[in-house]
């Protein structure tokens, strides 16, 4: 399979290069993009010298852009916890952009030794006639091993020999021309077309467009092990779920004015997913279907004792979290991701603010056996039904005080926790009987 890689280098650094004392001339401009396989890392800045191109979560690229076609360092920082100047530059790479040309680096491997990789290849230029794409697969998954990619109209399936690419992993495949039209991905092992990896729902693509389809390794956000997002010359980008996997919906109970509940997810109140919620917990994560879902929660044991109604829209692929509170004399809910996407470089804690009593609270984080006397809260004034940004550390044994907004007044604390990177904590504040109390309540994982 004929490649476009330039260069396969450890990101433990390349060195800069000298530069002639003359200035050079450009003559024109190239095309720069860089796609975030790391499944491990922390959000990435990618720079062109020090000027920043954008951050890269995993699973996202760059938006591409154009440059001269000079001699550049292109630059890979990211910010520990607690870190607001001087990132961490954990790699760096000499590129010479060259006219008219596509530009794209893979990082991909293990954040703490990552690989990046180059390649170039000819800017695609449609004219106003044509009916074709411009594709090209992406293997970033190390664990995936060699792979077959089959990419056809909806309806087909993979048959040995009709693979449109086989790929390493950090491998590219040849362009390839299609027209415009509803096409699924199917990848498998090389060689297996009847082990199925991974299947996308039907994408409708249209032409004069250049696409980029990289698989992904699933992570904690995702319901499938193997996903896949396209990202396009403009910087579009269509995460490609996994159809297969059903999505997922846990709920938690965060009010009193709630009693103990069974959960139904059809409107006839007889598909039982979950019974006996109680304050203060929570469930598993409960499959359901994509779509429009009818969720109704009743009283235990008395499917005809309606408690709450609600439809929410449920996308493919996704984890949500559903969490029950009281506001404003009435049950409301509110559905949100929580990111549980483990980051080597930090811990986080992520919480919902659930009190009835307590609009605004601080939230501290300090070294366990210290005191909040002198301390700044971490985060400030929560207000209640919302979640908390992720509060993000680095590894050590903590005490978290919750407390009044702008007050020293305790709701709760010292809570003892001890965090390793990579934790990922999710928790509640709940109300406690002492309505001058809070519990701050962890979260079991699902």
């Amino acid at each position: 399979m004929k490649q476009f890689l330039l260069a396969v280098v450890a990101a433990a650094g390349i060195a800069a290069c000298g530069s002639d004392s003359s200035l050079p001339v450009a003559t024109g401009k190239g095309n720069v993009r860089a796609i975030n396989g790391l499944p491990t890392s922390p959000e990435i800045d990618f720079r062109i010298e020090e000027r920043g191109l954008g951050s890269l979560t995993y699973k996202t690229a760059s938006t591409p852009s154009n440059w001269d076609d000079l001699d550049y360092l292109f630059n890979f920082d990211y910010r520990p916890p607690g870190v607001l100047v001087d990132p961490v530059r954990f790699a760096t790479e000499a590129l010479t952009v060259k006219v008219d040309t596509v530009h794209t680096f893979l990082l991909w491997g293990d954040f703490s030794a990552p690989t990046i990789t180059l390649w170039e290849w000819p800017e695609r230029v449609f004219s106003d006639s044509d009916t074709v794409f411009e594709l090209r697969v992406i293997n970033s998954v190390v664990a995936l091993g060699e792979i077959d990619v089959y990419f056809a109209l909806d309806g087909v399936t993979p048959v040995l020999g009709e693979q449109v690419a086989t790929l390493e992993p950090g491998e590219i495949s040849d362009p390839m021309d299609y027209e415009g039209d509803t096409y699924i991905t199917f990848v498998t092992p090389a060689g297996d077309p009847n082990t199925i990896l991974y299947e996308s729902p039907p994408a409708g693509i249209v032409a004069r467009q250049s696409q980029l389809l990289t698989v992904f390794e699933g992570d904690a956000n995702d319901t499938a092990p193997v996903t896949a997002r396209f990202f396009n010359n403009i910087g579009s980008s269509v995460s490609l779920p996994d159809v297969r996997f059903l999505p997922t919906r846990r709920f938690i109970h965060g009010t009193m004015n709630l009693e103990t509940a069974d959960i139904y997810d059809d409107e006839a109140v007889t598909n039982r997913i979950y019974a006996g919620l109680a304050f203060g917990d929570a469930t598993n994560d409960i499959e359901v279907a994509a779509g429009d879902v009818p969720i109704t929660l009743t009283a235990e044991n008395n499917p005809g004792a309606i408690l709450f109604e609600q439809t929410y829209p449920v996308s493919s692929g996704s984890r949500v979290n559903t969490y029950m509170f009281w506001a404003e004399d009435a049950l409301r809910s509110s559905a949100l991701a929580v990111d549980r996407r483990p980051v080597e470089t930090e811990a986080r804690i992520t919480w919902f603010q659930s009190t009835d009593n307590q609009q605004l609270v601080d939230l501290y984080l300090v070294d366990r056996g210290e005191t909040i006397d002198e301390a700044l809260p971490r985060q400030v004034s929560l207000l209640r039904g919302f979640l908390a940004p992720p509060l993000r550390t680095v590894a050590g044994s903590y005490d978290i005080y919750i407390t009044v907004a702008g007050e020293k007044t305790i709701l709760d604390g010292p809570l003892p926790i001890d965090l390793a990177l990579g934790d990922v904590v999710e928790a509640i504040l709940l109300d406690r009987v002492d309505p001058a109390l809070a519990e701050f309540r962890i979260i079991p994982p699902p």
